[in-house]
């Protein structure tokens, strides 16, 4: 019986169709999906979503910042980013300042429970991560993650 690429093997797992096996676009779209749900899992008891995590790692590395700031560094509309920023905030995990700089702009900080948090959270996504590639050996990741990062910045995307 002739198998369809729609079907699964015997472990539950969807091939890559043959017809999309050399889109590079489909690829990353994949992995990226299939690491992205894996995360938002292990996330949940945190009730934290990989987008906020994000963002509390932003703050961590580069210290408090606008939100306009963080809009246009990362990429990440404004709308978008208000969403996040007002969930972190309700739960404690951000704060809002007022600027001396900007008197019409708020710096956002993290605050230490939002440490603690993204302690816990990146713990998390760091196993979730180490499974994923866990069919690849370290030399292939490196490879794998310079090229990606070669990628991104020379199309100069290269935001969380």
């Amino acid at each position: 019986m002739a198998r369809h690429e729609s079907e699964t093997n015997p472990d539950g797992i969807e091939p890559v169709p043959a017809s999309l096996s050399d889109s590079a676009g489909f690829l990353l779209n994949r992995a990226a999906r299939i690491i992205r749900e894996m995360v938002s899992e292990a996330l949940q008891p945190l009730g934290l979503s990989p987008q906020e995590m994000g963002l509390l790692k932003l703050l961590a590395a580069g210290g408090p910042s606008t939100q306009q700031g963080l809009c246009t560094k990362h990429n990440i509309d404004r709308t978008t980013m208000v969403q996040l920023v007002d969930g972190l905030e309700e739960r404690q995990l951000v704060i809002r300042q007022p600027s001396s700089a900007d008197r019409r702009a708020n710096l956002i900080f993290l605050t230490p429970r939002g440490r603690k948090t993204l302690s816990k959270a990146s713990r998390l996504a760091q196993k979730q991560q180490q499974r994923f590639l866990s069919p690849l050996s370290e030399p292939e990741w490196e490879v794998l993650r310079q090229h990606l990062i070669k990628l991104l910045e020379y199309h100069g995307r290269n935001e969380v």
